[in-house]
């Protein structure tokens, strides 16, 4: 099955100063799954992504720089890096100043390998929401999104795509009703990580939002 995560916050600095904190996660993140340990540059072709060399702090933090240097808008998004096997791994995005001012935003595309763990293992999947969360320490909200999963016609009330497994901080105005519909909640950070059942069933239990 296909996933996605998702996670998006008031940034704490200028987009630079946030590139610095996705240079942690990825720090961070490594240990969990064998498919997120190799990052490396975004490239036109797979020979070249094959060739290049792993990604580093300095190469992240230049490549945001240049992309909002050359950005006509205040809100620009990114695609710098990707973990695991080429074609088939996982995918970055980062969004800065959307959908409001000094909002920034993560995004992993997770590939086959990764998508296969977390199938098999709940643990991984808590593990990767309570380490993104943590690190970003979001006023807003993130998701654990099976792909597959027909979206809802009409937007959620929470303005996001649903998850199985889902961040809300805790004086946002979807926390009780979150609480109330979760099978476990989970604190961390400033606010709690909801599981609404299984990755069959959580899109039956968000319908009664």
């Amino acid at each position: 099955m296909e996933w996605g995560l998702a996670f998006r916050w008031r940034a704490l600095g200028d987009p630079v100063s946030e590139g610095r904190r996705v240079w942690e996660w990825i720090q961070r993140v490594r240990p969990l799954h064998p498919s997120l340990d190799l990052w490396r540059p975004t490239a036109d072709s797979p020979q070249e992504a094959e060739q290049a060399p792993p990604i580093t702090q300095d190469y992240l933090l230049n490549y945001i720089h240049g992309v909002q240097t050359i950005s006509e808008y205040p809100d620009f998004g990114l695609t710098p890096a990707f973990s695991g096997q080429i074609n088939q791994g996982n995918k970055l995005e980062l969004y800065f100043n959307t959908p409001n001012p000094g909002d920034a935003a993560i995004t992993l595309m997770i590939g086959e390998a990764l998508g296969t763990g977390l199938d098999t293992s709940e643990g991984l999947a808590d593990a990767l929401m309570h380490t993104t969360a943590t690190i970003f320490n979001p006023d807003s909200i993130g998701a654990l999104t099976r792909e597959d999963r027909p979206v809802t016609p009409a937007p959620p009330p929470y303005q996001y795509l649903p998850g199985w497994k889902m961040f809300f901080a805790t004086d946002s105005p979807h926390y009780q009703r979150a609480t109330q519909l979760a099978t476990t909640t989970s604190p961390v950070a400033n606010g709690a990580i909801f599981t609404f059942g299984t990755p069959d069933t959580y899109p039956t239990i968000l319908n009664q939002w």
